[in-house]
């Protein structure tokens, strides 16, 4: 039983395993039921959580602190997306992040172009030296993906040209948040590498 105690991390982890035990149901009404209750749970702390931002949006530039107070939640921040209230704009999140690796990749004669982003699909190109080369997959996991699991956790996948040996992977957790669970859709996913950082020859990576 959840008690006020319990770290964010154990609520998250026992919501995860009840929701998984609810196959395990063998009545399928009983099934349907339970699954509509939790839904429709999500769903009023969906509203309360957007009426919430709407007082603090409302309450003007006296009350930005609060809000970045809020988004800076890893808790707060992964409830608002599970949501779709985060208010900073999913495409705008990613293009920050991007630009955020820009003087990293720019230092190791590289660089990266962003070559759209639609319907939660990121796509990028490298430039360069980080074109081609070995420890593309590495560059990515050690720049990239960090920045861009720190930003946009919520983003579906990302495709990368240029990169070699990149290989697609789930990533169950992202460092802005938890990785709460869903009901209609699953958690957010980077299909990145996860393969030891290793130098490249050119210089990338160092």
């Amino acid at each position: 039983m959840a008690t006020q105690h319990q770290a964010p991390e154990e609520l998250v982890e026992r919501v995860q395993e009840l929701l998984g035990s609810l196959d395990e149901i063998a009545d399928p009404v009983a099934q349907a039921r339970v699954q509509e209750l939790v839904g429709t749970v999500l769903e009023l702390y969906g509203a309360g959580l957007e009426r919430i931002l709407g007082v603090i949006t409302d309450a003007g530039d006296r009350a930005i602190p609060i809000r970045d107070a809020l988004l800076d939640d890893g808790i707060v921040a992964s409830l608002l997306l599970i949501h779709g209230l985060y208010p900073v704009p999913l495409e705008e999140r990613v293009t920050e992040a991007v630009e955020s690796v820009r003087p990293f990749l720019a230092s190791h004669g590289g660089g990266v172009e962003i070559l759209g982003i639609e319907d939660g699909i990121a796509r990028l190109r490298l430039q360069g030296s980080c074109n081609g080369c070995p420890a593309s997959a590495s560059t990515l996991e050690h720049a990239l993906k960090e920045a861009i699991d720190e930003a946009a956790p919520d983003l579906l996948s990302l495709e990368v040209e240029g990169a070699v040996g990149l290989e697609s992977q789930d990533a169950e957790k992202s460092s802005l948040g938890f990785a709460l669970p869903m009901v209609q859709a699953g958690p957010a996913t980077l299909p990145m590498a996860d393969s030891p950082y290793t130098e490249c020859p050119s210089g990338v990576g160092k």
